[in-house]
């Protein structure tokens, strides 16, 4: 009897030792599946686009191959200036025209990404020559400013609203009203800035080929490299834009239209390829609730709007099917993107001004007026 219980007894305790087994291996084995899951949707995707972002916004813009100085303008006066944008001093400058000297307005010209105030002299010609005092100044770590990289999308927004508050500061400027026009990168900071009580103080604003919000136009570039998969940054990407701006990272730019008390003008082009339309603010006319917006779309006229359709289709006739011969090196990727899409170009070619469209722009803010 005692054998008889000495071998049952060994017998459970081998068949609970066998249990205890395979429960332990199931243990093991779900704990690594819970681990991996873990590593591949979370883990690795915030590693990515930490990788992604300090790649992308961690270097300077310097001067693209193509740029304007001020001397390609013989009858702009500028007048050299700097500001605050947390904390890093803002390299800028006020520019009229020599012959002019009552202005309609201060219009504050922001720059898209990739290039600078430098590229953006004709612009500043065109709208000193109708009578504006115009003011442009370098985004954070680009070309004469101060930081050390560009940081994000939301900086053309930061920048921007502290450029509004150092003209608002300024004494002899208080006669004049406060306009804005903003272009691509530019175009998102005003559209987004219209969200702020900064913006309170602009009497119009015009934001042309500006993307909508900061997740639309990262989606578009980052799937050019990594395809489908770009929607397991989405939440990380937020994420970051919200650690480094707080609540300015969900701004959108249609909100900012829509939350604006005064005159807006939108422009886009359809055949945008840096900006698509549907990433844009544009394509978001149906949502337009400012009885004081205008949106005008067109067909024709690329990113920069500005240039004549003839040239726009010239640039992309010089550079059809050639490769080029430009290299990264340490050029932040925007600025290594302008650059190739210029290369093949005579210099004026690329900064080639169309008087009637930009009319159109002067017409708005003389209507503002």
């Amino acid at each position: 009897m005692q054998i008889f219980n000495f071998v049952i007894g060994n017998y459970k305790n081998l068949c609970y030792n066998n249990y205890m087994k395979k429960n332990n291996r199931f243990l093991e084995f779900l704990i690594i599946l819970i681990y991996g899951v873990f590593a591949v949707t979370i883990v690795l995707p915030m590693i990515v686009t930490a990788i992604i972002f300090k790649f992308v916004f961690g270097r300077r813009v310097n001067k693209t191959i193509h740029h304007l100085t001020p001397e390609d303008y013989p009858n702009l006066k500028t007048y050299p200036v700097k500001f605050k944008s947390g904390k890093n001093n803002l390299a800028a400058y006020f520019v009229v025209d020599k012959d002019i000297t009552e202005y309609k307005a201060v219009l504050i010209v922001a720059h898209g990404i990739g290039c600078s105030r430098a590229g953006y002299l004709n612009r500043y010609d065109y709208f000193a020559r109708k009578g504006y005092l115009v003011f442009g100044f370098d985004c954070t770590g680009t070309f004469e400013s101060e930081g050390k990289g560009l940081k994000g999308l939301t900086q053309s927004q930061v920048d921007l609203d502290n450029a509004i508050k150092y003209l608002d500061g300024i004494e002899e400027l208080k006669k004049y009203k406060l306009l804005a026009y903003g272009h691509s990168w530019g175009g998102y900071g005003l559209a987004s800035e219209l969200n702020s009580k900064t913006a309170e103080k602009l009497a119009g604003a015009a934001t042309l080929s500006g993307f909508n919000d900061i997740w639309g136009i990262c989606k578009y570039q980052m799937a050019r490299y990594v395809g489908k998969a770009v929607v397991l940054v989405k939440p990380w990407t937020y994420l970051h834009y919200f650690l480094l701006y707080g609540k300015r990272a969900l701004y959108k730019g249609i909100d900012g239209v829509n939350n604006y008390k005064g005159p807006v003008l939108v422009m886009h082009s359809t055949d945008d390829k840096t900006v698509p339309y549907d990433s844009s603010v544009a394509i978001h006319y149906e949502k337009n609730k400012n009885p004081q917006a205008k949106f005008v779309i067109l067909d024709d006229r690329g990113h920069t709007l500005s240039r004549p359709p003839e040239v726009e289709k010239e640039i992309r006739r010089l550079h059809k099917g050639k490769k080029t011969q430009l290299s990264l090196g340490k050029s932040n990727i925007f600025e290594y993107n302008v650059n190739v899409g210029y290369e093949y170009c005579e210099r004026m070619t690329v900064f080639a001004i169309d008087e009637e469209f930009m009319d159109q722009i002067d017409a708005f803010f003389m209507k503002v007026l």
